[in-house]
């Protein structure tokens, strides 16, 4: 079997089962299939969480003393606000 161009070997990976609400999955699903229903691939539910942590792995991201989900999505919020007036200068 041929490797997808850009594709690397997953026989490393580890499996990390993850919770969530009803209404994150929905949004994965529908991000999915929206990619696929305008000319793209239906992207696995997986796919679209590593692209969110490699994303979160370039933000100069500040946890310091967070103490919950909501303060932490804050922050995120925040490093993603940074990075992009960095982008612009």
């Amino acid at each position: 079997m041929r490797k997808k161009s850009g594709a690397e070997s997953k026989a490393n990976y580890l499996r990390v089962p993850i919770t969530m609400p009803g209404e994150m999955f929905g949004y994965l699903e529908d991000l999915s299939l929206k990619a696929k229903v305008s000319g793209g691939r239906k992207l696995a539910n997986t796919a679209i969480v590593r692209a969110c942590i490699n994303a979160l792995m370039k933000l100069d991201l500040d946890v310091t003393g967070v103490r919950d989900e909501a303060e932490l999505m804050e922050r995120i919020m925040e490093a993603r606000a940074k990075y992009t007036a960095g982008k612009r200068k």
